[in-house]
């Protein structure tokens, strides 16, 4: 594909046009000190032993360490623990921690869980995070465990989420484990509170199905209007995001989570609508990564004046993919990472200004 560096209206946005492909996870060592392990991007600090367990393996799983995870142990009570600590789109209690909840009650080969012995509940996380804004889950095992939860909240833009399971331990004590760890976590104060944890609930009536979408194939001059407008749309968003958190504005929703889970949901996946029959979510396992289906209208701009938008994000690249004629299936969503190049990618934090624009080969 050839590169651009100025070109109608991308030039004046000061967007860059060269060929972007989708974000691919990667599975790296992090640093891990002999005495306290730190996260600098959130201000985690974890020593060596904490609440009773043993730090063990640090693991980063993208280049530049918005998405990590430590894993702890316990010999005496022979119980396990791993804190996850990433960026989430969108940075949703309800939606992660159902999607989170999905993946812990998915029995697997060695642990396996009563579904009638669940118990899921609120609570209130330290450090100003925001009074009854977390989502915890303790649930009877059998197998490889005796009991098996999580806890998972928001501490300003980061999600905290904290996976333990125990041969030893019955649910209630492993409930105080779970919150005794919790308290003992070092984060810095939180800026912001959280809004109160809401439970996600199964939509009223399914979507209803349509007819298979068709994936528009751009031409150059469409991309780059269409990467224009989003660039410019993109640069209002985070304009009235970071007004937002100068003045303190709590994160979410004020009280409730606006989704509610579609029937098409599965336990690899959660698709989520919020009211309207034209627009859709579909959450990636429980590791924060989201695809949001939304209609746009750009009659006179762009051709397809008219049609719908897939945008993919982990709070910190968005990726815009080529427009579909029709609101597309969640199976067609799913296809395109990997497989159909964006044709626009932006960073979302605060101090990121690079913006790219992918335009088809001549």
């Amino acid at each position: 594909m050839p590169n651009f560096s100025r070109f109608t209206r991308a030039a004046a946005l000061g967007l860059v046009l060269v060929a972007a492909a989708p974000l691919a996870a990667q599975d790296q060592p992090a640093p891990r000190p002999a005495s306290t392990w730190s996260h600098d991007r959130s201000g985690l600090t974890v020593p060596a032993t904490l609440a009773g367990f043993t730090r063990g393996e640090c693991k980063q799983f993208d280049e530049d360490g918005y998405n990590v995870s430590v894993k702890f142990q316990d010999d005496a009570s022979r119980s396990w623990a791993t804190l996850f600590i990433y960026r989430a789109s969108p940075a949703s209690v309800p939606m992660w921690g159902d999607r989170a909840a999905a993946a812990l009650l998915r029995s697997g080969a060695q642990i396996v869980i009563d579904p009638a012995a669940v118990t899921r509940s609120s609570f209130t996380p330290s450090g100003g995070a925001g009074e009854m804004s977390g989502m915890k889950l303790v649930a009877l095992a059998t197998g490889g465990a005796s009991s098996t939860g999580l806890a998972i909240y928001l501490h300003d833009d980061w999600l905290v989420k904290l996976r333990m399971s125990s041969e030893t331990l019955d649910p209630a004590a492993l409930e105080a484990r779970l919150g005794a760890f919790l308290e003992a976590l070092a984060l810095p104060a939180a800026r912001r509170a959280a809004p109160p944890f809401a439970a996600i609930a199964d939509c009223a009536a399914p979507a209803k199905p349509g007819k298979k979408a068709k994936l528009v194939q751009l031409d150059m001059m469409g991309s780059i209007l269409l990467g224009g407008i989003l660039g410019s749309a993109h640069d209002e968003r985070l304009e009235k995001q970071k007004a937002a958190a100068e003045k303190g504005a709590p994160v979410g929703a004020a009280s409730e989570s606006p989704w509610c889970r579609d029937a098409a949901s599965q336990p690899e996946y959660g698709v989520y609508r919020a009211g309207s029959n034209e627009e859709y979510l579909v959450a990636f396992g429980d590791s924060g990564t989201s695809l949001t289906v939304a209609r746009y209208d750009m009659a006179g701009l762009i051709r397809p004046a008219r049609g719908f938008l897939v945008t993919q994000s982990d709070g910190v690249m968005e990726l815009v993919y080529p427009p579909f004629d029709r609101m597309p299936l969640p199976e067609q969503v799913l296809g395109l990472p990997g497989n159909v190049s964006p044709v626009f990618s932006a960073g979302l934090l605060p101090d990121s200004k690079d913006k790219t624009i992918s335009v088809p080969s001549m």
